[in-house]
């Protein structure tokens, strides 16, 4: 990882080079390594080293930005050039409102950096699969897929109006994939797990959720498409919040008219126990202090017992609406998906899974969706797939496993339909985005099933 030093050191010689009214310089880092399991046996161990320097420049209203992978001073100045160019060649933007100033924030807790996590090993990584496989065999699976890595991430951002962060964070994932009927291509079970800190996953326990899953999801039987009753496990939910983020909890899906939210704000839109926010601070969550701007990450809430109720900021959406400020959430701009939740959480409930199940007459246990697409973002409709376990439930008990079922949902109304929350929230990481989510278990009534699989 680079220093402070060294990028103060760069920093400020790009400040003093630049012809911009203002400069705006981000600086990420990542090591990461991976551990990849297929067949039962260890097919790959990679790792990575990467740096990358983005720059905007700003001259009057007129913005370019460019960016590298190299920290040289050479590679720096060339790219600073190119941004000046760049923005010289650009159109006024009247919305821009300049870059942020400095503000101060909530401390970062120390729970998002554990170094036992930055220093895990390729010996331990392997010695957990070795676990999880020895696992899966005993019980009698045919093979079992998946992967472990573990990560230390680091933001420097900095501007000319006085702008000077760095943080770093930790996260370890584990994921397992178990096939129990091999030669039928069935008995698929999956689960997986999300920390800053990688001595907290126990991988077996993890591969014993995917095993019993791949265990009781071997002769499968089909339903009717229809509306059901569903018992939706925290990975199906990941999925649900994170396309209501993308269909409007941003201000620029506000301001350009495609928000699900627009007109609803201050109205019932969802059960009245329904609370989601947005927050770094939650001792649950993993995630820097602050934004890709440098702007201290706020807590916002969105849905508040129901009531819709706020979105979040970068400074241009902000500057574009009288009295609005960043709330802490921009992506690495400028950034057609910015600004964006990445630290989002859902309230949980007093119902454990079971009981869910037990108090339900017909429904159908999810355990994850799939190849989710949206369909109208303004009605908030996502269709999807079920994917590795889907069991139906009769008379309270879970009574045969189910092919996959495709649902075409409009998801305001799903969680308007709530009838029970889970008690327990489990962490999980977004794959393309620097993302997280902590969510519970939902019961919802009503939930529309469009079509079937043979699989």
């Amino acid at each position: 990882m680079v220093t402070q030093d060294d990028l103060d050191q760069l920093v400020d010689g790009l400040f003093e080079k630049t012809v911009a009214d203002e400069l705006e310089i981000v600086v990420t880092s990542d090591n990461s390594a991976l551990t990849r399991y297929a067949n039962s046996r260890i097919h790959q161990n990679i790792a990575r080293m990467d740096n990358g320097l983005s720059i905007r420049a700003i001259l009057g209203k007129r913005i370019g930005s460019a960016s590298t992978n190299s920290l040289s001073e050479d590679a720096a100045l060339e790219t600073l050039k190119r941004a000046e160019t760049i923005a010289k060649h650009q159109r006024e933007d009247p919305h821009f409102k300049g870059l942020p100033e400095m503000m101060e924030g909530k401390k970062q807790k120390s729970s998002s950096y554990v170094a036992p996590t930055a220093n895990f090993s390729p010996e331990e990584r392997a010695a957990a699969v070795k676990d999880i496989i020895d696992h899966a065999s005993a019980k009698g699976v045919d093979r079992v897929y998946g992967s472990f890595q573990n990560s230390e991430q680091g933001l420097y951002v900095a501007n000319t109006n006085g702008i000077r962060k760095i943080e770093k964070i930790t996260k370890a994932c584990l994921t397992v994939t178990a096939i129990a009927d091999w030669d039928n291509d069935r008995g698929f079970g999956w689960s997986e797990a999300c920390s800053p800190d990688v001595t907290k996953i126990d991988p077996v326990a993890v591969a014993e959720v995917a095993v019993e899953k791949g265990l009781n999801n071997i002769e499968m039987s089909s339903v009717e498409p229809g509306e059901y009753t569903v018992v939706l496990e925290p990975l199906a939910i990941k999925s649900l919040l994170m396309y209501l983020s993308f269909m409007g909890f941003s201000s620029r899906a506000v301001q350009e008219q495609r928000s699900f939210l627009n007109g609803k704000f201050g109205k019932q839109i969802m059960h009245e126990n329904v609370n989601i926010w947005d927050d770094v601070s939650h001792e649950e969550m993993v995630g820097t202090s602050f934004d890709f701007e440098g702007v201290p990450k706020q807590r916002v809430d969105i849905i508040k017992q129901g009531v819709a109720k706020d979105v979040v900021y970068d400074s241009y959406t902000a500057g574009r609406e009288e009295g609005k400020k960043s709330t802490g959430h921009a992506l690495p701009m400028p950034n057609p998906s910015s600004p964006m939740t990445m630290n989002l959480i859902m309230d949980n409930g007093d119902m454990s899974t079971e009981e869910m199940v037990e108090t339900t007459d017909k429904g159908i246990l999810v355990t994850r969706f799939n190849y989710c697409g949206v369909v109208h973002p303004v009605k908030s409709i996502l269709t999807g797939l079920t994917r590795d376990g889907t069991w139906l439930i009769e008379d309270g008990e879970i009574s045969k496993p189910l092919k996959n079922l495709r649902f075409t949902q409009n998801l305001t109304d799903a969680f308007s339909n709530i009838e029970g929350i889970g008690k327990e929230q489990k962490l999980f990481s977004f794959d393309y985005y620097p993302i997280f989510v902590l969510c519970p278990a939902l019961k919802i009534s009503n939930f529309n099933f469009t079509g079937g699989t043979e699989f």
